[in-house]
């Protein structure tokens, strides 16, 4: 486990190895230790916008000791599916996770980067922390038990803005995170019934209203989508069917 002061110290001898400027973003626990909601964290998530920063600073981990694992854990809803894994760096008892531009099933949009206020310089390296309500957002893409624990602690620490939690679920769907309002859904039913947590009842109506749309949307296109094959095979079949035939009226005329 890494603790905010031990983290303060990475983040320290990271700008005194960078050569020239970098800018990442906070996540996960790491975001909430800079918020007093969180002693310590089991791994440092940082998000780059630039894959040269990343790499800026995976060599800066590999001078101070640490080593890329080429094994990802499924700590994420689709994990299998996900293009962007993480570059995940291995020290001695502490672990880096370095994401490019999208963490998983969540991408950083604009609306993500203009909210993250917070700021701390440490020599070359620029660490902005991320929202709350994205932390939150960021939780319910995960299937683990802690990442439930800290949302709860989110939500009783903080008085999120459920309008932004709603509108940025919805964004996510314009990016190309299709199912991402479903996965919010389940995430909030399973935080209001087993952790009895205070979420508004309009919240979940209104999230459930969005995940129920988009299902239906994508089964209506897979049902399109199988309709349009089936014509195509029928043409083709058709097609085939009509060539035999004047083939076979070609033949009996020699």
């Amino acid at each position: 486990m890494i603790t905010f002061d031990e983290q303060v110290d990475f983040f320290r001898i990271i700008g005194k190895e960078l050569k020239l400027r970098v800018v990442c973003y906070v996540i996960g626990g790491s975001a909430m230790m800079f918020y007093g909601a969180k002693v310590n964290t089991k791994d440092v998530d940082l998000v780059f916008l630039e894959e040269s920063e990343l790499e800026s600073v995976k060599k800066a981990l590999y001078n101070m000791g640490f080593d890329e694992k080429q094994s990802v854990v499924k700590i994420f809803r689709r994990y299998e599916k996900a293009r962007n894994t993480p570059v995940m760096m291995i020290g001695r008892e502490n672990r880096f996770d370095l994401f490019l531009r999208e963490i998983i099933t969540m991408k950083m949009s604009e609306n993500i980067v203009e909210r993250a206020k917070q700021v701390h310089e440490f020599d070359n390296f620029i660490v902005k922390v991320i929202a709350p309500e994205d932390i939150f957002l960021l939780k319910s893409a995960t299937e683990r038990e802690k990442d439930r624990a800290d949302a709860l602690s989110l939500i009783q620490r903080f008085k999120l803005d459920w309008k932004i939690i709603v509108e940025e679920s919805m964004h996510q769907t314009k990016l190309g995170q299709h199912l991402f309002p479903v996965y919010l859904f389940d995430f909030l039913y399973e935080l209001k019934e087993d952790l009895k947590a205070e979420i508004p009842a309009q919240v979940l109506k209104d999230v459930r209203k969005m995940a129920k749309g988009l299902l239906e949307e994508k089964l209506s296109f897979r049902k399109r989508n199988l309709q349009e094959r089936k014509n195509k095979r029928e043409e083709n079949q058709g097609k085939k069917k009509e060539k035999k035939i004047r083939e076979k009226k070609k033949g009996k005329v020699h």
